[in-house]
């Protein structure tokens, strides 16, 4: 039996969907026109091949998991309401609820202030889990995914359009992710939400063979002398770099406050 509300949701949500709003996606397909976008390219961004997807926007019965049903979120952007129905009527129940640290509660108020009503810079704070705490509105200039306030190291070693958005992906983000994770695996052995992680990273084929590499380097935070580079929402197919800047709050010593700046554009004009 199809679900033709699903269709419905997904066929007008790519209707509408601006491309220019998808980091990298001009790099990944060339320029052309903004709105909508087709299945065929919702399919390569969520990592599945188009008869997949157009099973699901068909409204089809089909064994979807979560982490594809979520890419088609992101990718999509659907509201809030949008995405519960698709969710209920596709898996038979609500969405579950991303994990929340237990360190959230422990964050001071005013430290979460300074985040998040920080204009300059982009700035987050994630627990040794890499579990997101707090934001500012700069990140999302970045990381437009943060607003799902999901994982970061699942987010960027596991979720397809992490490797649209991110150039080089495999050298310049995440073998040293990777290398920071495995670390983190040592220092926190039983942690039960540090081992989810890691079982969500290794799920994934290409991330389970980075995970065995053996030329890993060996750090435990990302170097402010190593540019990484990445496509921007609303930017097209020009290249950024951006560093990284990590700190240790004296208040919440397990976590880490990020900060990204801007270097100048790499290509382009």
């Amino acid at each position: 039996m199809q679900n033709l509300i699903v269709t419905r949701i997904l066929q007008q949500a790519r209707a509408r969907r601006d491309t220019s709003d998808i980091p990298g996606f001009e790099a990944a397909f060339g320029t052309g026109r903004r709105s909508g976008i087709t299945q065929a390219q919702v399919a390569h961004l969520a990592g599945v091949s188009r008869r997949w997807y157009g099973s699901l926007e068909a409204g089809r019965p089909g064994n979807y998991s979560d982490a594809f049903l979520q890419a088609v979120r992101r990718i999509l952007d659907l509201a809030d309401v949008e995405w519960g129905i698709v969710y209920r009527v596709t898996r038979g129940h609500a969405p579950a609820v991303a994990p929340v640290s237990h360190l959230r509660a422990l964050l001071p108020d005013a430290f979460r202030a300074f985040i998040e009503e920080s204009r300059t810079w982009a700035l987050y704070l994630n627990d040794f889990r890499w579990d997101l705490l707090a934001y500012n509105a700069k990140t999302l200039e970045y990381f437009p995914w943060m607003r799902y306030g999901l994982n970061v190291m699942e987010w960027a070693l596991t979720w397809p359009e992490a490797r649209t958005q991110l150039v080089n992906w495999e050298e310049e983000w995440a073998k040293p992710m990777m290398a920071q994770l495995r670390v983190h695996a040592e220092e926190w052995p039983t942690d039960e939400r540090m081992r989810s992680v890691i079982e969500t990273v290794r799920a994934d084929p290409t991330a389970r063979k980075l995970w065995a590499a053996p030329d890993l380097p060996a750090i435990t935070h990302p170097s402010s002398e190593q540019p990484r580079r990445l496509y921007l929402a609303g930017r097209g197919d020009q290249e950024f770099a951006v560093r990284f800047m990590a700190g240790t709050p004296d208040e919440l010593p397990s976590c880490r406050l990020m900060v990204v700046t801007p270097a100048e554009a790499v290509s382009g004009n």
